[in-house]
């Protein structure tokens, strides 16, 4: 076991680093033009629809020149590096959107790219059911994301009450719960699909707590769109379209979601299927995640999700 934990950690790590020279070798090779933009999303299943139009060239062919595209662990990392100014543009889920705006990080959200892509996993031989989660420490991304406010639901609906929330990257936590050191984690997909490859066990599905739970946006920074909205209405459109084909067939992209996040074709599928894709930006579904972040005392105050929305 011990060493199998090791063989993985050492693929994370090396799909990470193979992942990142490949991103910087795509934006060398892309045609200069005038339409410049730096492009940051997450290292998991949500940003499905990015690699597909990425692997396809779909972004060069319609004239769009990547200069610069990183891959993160977190969405909070991805937020560090907005502020930065390292990125302009990209995916995100909605908990690190809200936490760069509430940082003064002026972004907005143009585009939707699904609900839920969450799950609670936990070691098998310790946790049988829900009300052995009392007294347990979950695992999340960090106050502030969907992971953590999850757990908070989770307590609230099925009345059991986790000694600690406690904070890590997603592969820290797949590597703890492989080696049964971490009991309970709740993480993004595919990183669940990929536990219980390993023996561990989906306890609950994000949908199954929080009907209709926000997942991923597309955002930018608004002084970018401000002067390259052309750009920017081409980027959200190319992922819809995508999303759309993804919602009717979801074999297509399994391949390359696969390739890009290094894992078998079989994880793969069954994480895309198990996310609900929406191209659909629903206002007061920003709200109520806006609200209820407000009255965790995660955000400073509480804004009005009709300012935070561009409709492009």
């Amino acid at each position: 076991m011990k060493r199998r934990i090791i063989v993985l950690i050492i693929v994370i790590s090396v799909t990470m680093l193979v992942l990142g020279m490949l991103c910087y070798d795509y934006a060398k090779r892309l045609t200069i033009s005038t339409n410049t933009i730096s492009l940051g999303v997450e290292f998991n299943a949500h940003a499905t629809p990015f690699y597909i139009l990425l692997e396809k060239g779909s972004l060069r062919e319609n004239g769009i020149n990547v200069t610069n595209l990183l891959l993160f662990r977190t969405g909070m990392e991805l937020a560090a590096a907005v502020a930065r100014g390292d990125i302009v543009a990209g995916q995100a889920c909605l908990g690190p959107i809200i936490m760069m705006m509430d940082k003064g990080i002026p972004v907005k959200i143009i585009g939707k790219i699904h609900n839920g892509g969450f799950a609670l996993v936990v070691d098998p031989d310790k946790i049988k059911d829900l009300k052995d989660l009392n007294g347990q420490v979950v695992y999340t991304l960090g106050p502030g994301t969907q992971t953590h406010f999850l757990a908070l639901k989770i307590q609230d609906k099925y009345n059991v009450s986790f000694s600690e929330i406690k904070s890590l990257p997603p592969q820290e936590i797949l590597a703890g719960l492989i080696k049964r050191s971490i009991v309970a984690a709740i993480l993004p997909k595919p990183y669940p699909e990929v536990a219980e490859s390993l023996g561990l066990k989906i306890l609950i599905e994000s949908n199954d707590v929080w009907p209709n739970m926000p997942g991923s946006y597309i955002f930018v920074v608004e002084e970018y769109y401000e002067k390259n909205p052309d750009v920017i209405k081409q980027i959200v459109r190319l992922i819809e379209n995508e999303i759309q084909v993804i919602r009717k067939n979801t074999s297509y992209a399994t391949k390359i979601v696969a390739k890009w996040l290094g894992i078998s074709k079989v994880i793969a599928t069954k994480a895309i299927q198990s996310i609900e894709w929406s191209t659909e930006i629903d206002i007061q579904q920003i709200q109520e995640y806006i609200d209820f972040a407000y009255s965790k005392g995660v955000i400073k105050k509480r804004y009005d999700a009709n300012t935070l929305v561009i409709k492009v």
